[in-house]
């Protein structure tokens, strides 16, 4: 009666694993088959708001900080040392500053990543106006949630609201937008002077 209860729980959890298997596999099927441009708007707008959802997250732990253990590597002075014979002192002076305020320097990383993400989602838009004026549109909605994230800090025990922080978010947003800004404007020039290799009458 023993063996007969141990093969059938055995028999049970063979049984569940193949279902598991079967699972995995019709996942996986999916996926190859899943036509990612045609749904590219649904990703980018989930992966903004997964993102924007982690920055709340972030923000709603109690005195968060990087140790600044972290940065007092000897290879780190070394390196210093280095730029500065090399005349590159000013980026020393720079990493200086960003340690001293590597708070400010999170905020501005994980805001441009957000601003990355949103101008993404804009310029996917159905939306005519969100798509020609996506830069700008992430930056208003950046700030606007920078603003709802240092509201939300001011609740959080240990975290506190600042003007500072908030200046570093839109910071953060801004430079993801001049970085697209370049790029679009780069590929148009490319654009433009490969018409002019290929077209004969202009000279």
């Amino acid at each position: 009666m023993q063996n007969l209860l141990k093969n059938k729980y055995i028999a049970f959890i063979a049984l569940y694993f193949l279902q598991l298997i079967q699972l995995i596999l019709k996942m996986v099927s999916w996926l190859q088959h899943f036509d990612y441009m045609k749904h590219k708007k649904e990703i980018l707008i989930s992966l903004t708001i997964l993102y924007a959802g982690f920055i709340f997250y972030l923000s709603a732990q109690a005195n968060l900080s990087i140790p600044a253990s972290v940065f007092k590597i000897p290879i780190m002075y070394e390196l210093a040392d280095i730029a500065k014979n090399m005349g590159f002192g000013f980026l020393v002076d720079i990493a200086d500053y960003a340690h001293g305020h590597i708070d400010k320097v999170a905020h501005m990383f994980l805001y441009f990543g957000l601003g990355v993400l949103l101008h993404l989602t804009f310029k996917n838009s159905d939306n005519v106006v969100l798509r020609k004026y996506a830069a700008l549109f992430a930056v208003i909605l950046g700030v606007i949630y920078g603003i709802t994230d240092e509201f939300h800090q001011s609740f959080v025990p240990g975290r506190s609201s600042s003007v500072h922080d908030l200046l570093a978010d839109g910071i953060g947003v801004t430079i993801a937008q001049v970085l697209f800004v370049v790029l679009i404007l780069m590929n148009l020039r490319r654009k433009k002077d490969d018409n002019r290799e290929t077209d004969p009458g202009e000279k």
